[in-house]
C-alpha cells in the first residue's frame, strides 16, 4: 500500500513537471517566429506578416521592426562594366543587415557588406582585388506608419560606416548619412510609388577631399497579392566633387513571401549613362524573428 502511494505522488511530481515545461515559452527560432516571445523568452508581438525588408530595392521600407524583433537580412549581388576595352567584375556578399526595434517607432541597425571580389581584365591580362568591406551602424525612425491621402508613409534612416574593411575596401574614416523615404502604397489597391533622398558625406581618395553624395530614387511597385510584389525603381548618385562622375540606373525586381516570417528577392538592372556599370543582378533572404 505505502509503495502504491508513493509511485502515485512521483507521477503526480512528473505530471506537474511536464506541466509547467508546457507553459515556459519556447526559444528555438522558427518555432517561435509566429508566439508572443522572441527568441531571448521576452514578450514581443506575434509575427503574423513579414517586416518590410530594407532589400532588394534601393530605397529603404517604410515601418520599423517591432520592439523585441529581429530582422536579418543577406544576400548577394553580381556586377559588370565594360569601358573602352577594359571589363571589371564585382562579387559581393553577404550583404548582412540585422535590424531590431529598440522603441516603438525606432529600431537599431548593423550591417556588414562582406567579401568584395573585383577583377579586372585588359588586353588579355587579368588583375583580381579581394577583401573585406566597412560595416556601418545606424537608425530609422518611423515619422508617419502609413499612408493616409496626400501624406506618404515616412522613415528618417541615419547611420554612419565604421572603418573596419581592408585596404582596398575602406574608406578608412567614419562616414556620415542620412536617408528620407516616402511610400505611397495606397493609392491603388495595386500600384503604388515609392523613394527616398539621401546625403552622405564622403571623401575622394584621391585628392583627400571631403564631397557630398546626394542619391535619390524612385520606385513603381505591384503588390499583386500577400505573397508576391514587384517593383520597377530608377536611382542615381549625384556628386558635387567634379573628379567624380555621377551615376544613374534603373532596375527590376520581386519579393516573394514564404512562410509570415521569410521572404525571398531578386533584381536585375542596368546603368543608363557611360559612367556607370553596365548590369547587375543580386539576390537574397530576410528572416524575421
Amino acid at each position: 500500500m505505502l509503495k502504491f502511494a508513493l509511485m502515485i505522488a512521483v507521477a503526480g511530481v512528473l505530471s506537474a513537471g511536464s506541466a509547467d515545461a508546457q507553459d515556459e515559452p519556447r526559444r528555438g527560432i522558427l518555432s517561435d517566429s509566429g508566439g508572443d516571445t522572441n527568441i531571448f523568452g521576452y514578450s514581443a508581438d506575434p509575427i503574423e506578416t513579414p517586416f518590410e525588408p530594407d532589400r532588394p530595392r534601393f530605397r529603404s521600407s517604410k515601418g520599423v521592426v517591432p520592439v523585441g524583433r529581429f530582422a536579418l537580412q543577406a544576400g548577394t549581388t553580381f556586377t559588370f562594366d565594360d569601358e573602352d576595352g577594359t571589363e571589371v567584375n564585382t562579387l559581393a556578399g553577404p550583404e548582412l543587415l540585422v535590424r531590431t526595434g529598440i522603441l516603438p517607432r525606432l529600431e537599431g541597425r548593423i550591417g556588414w557588406g562582406g567579401y568584395q571580389e573585383v577583377e579586372v581584365e585588359t588586353s588579355g591580362f587579368t588583375d583580381r582585388t579581394s577583401g573585406v568591406t566597412d560595416m556601418f551602424v545606424g537608425a530609422k525612425f518611423d515619422v508617419v506608419s502609413e499612408n493616409n491621402g496626400a501624406v506618404p508613409a515616412l522613415v528618417v534612416v541615419g547611420e554612419v560606416s565604421l572603418p573596419v574593411g581592408d585596404d582596398d575596401f575602406t574608406s578608412d574614416r567614419a562616414d556620415p548619412s542620412v536617408e528620407v523615404a516616402f511610400d505611397f502604397d495606397n493609392l491603388h489597391d495595386i500600384f503604388g510609388v515609392s523613394g527616398g533622398v539621401q546625403l552622405a558625406s564622403l571623401e575622394n581618395q584621391t585628392t583627400d577631399d571631403d564631397y557630398l553624395q546626394t542619391a535619390t530614387s524612385v520606385s513603381f511597385d505591384q503588390e499583386w497579392n500577400d505573397e508576391i510584389e514587384t517593383f520597377l525603381e530608377y536611382f542615381a548618385f549625384f556628386n558635387d566633387d567634379d573628379d567624380i562622375d555621377d551615376a544613374h540606373f534603373l532596375q527590376t525586381g520581386g519579393i516573394i513571401t514564404i512562410v509570415p516570417n521569410v521572404t525571398i528577392d531578386a533584381k536585375v538592372g542596368v546603368g543608363l549613362t557611360t559612367e556607370s556599370s553596365d548590369f547587375f543582378a543580386g539576390a537574397g533572404a530576410t528572416v524575421s524573428f
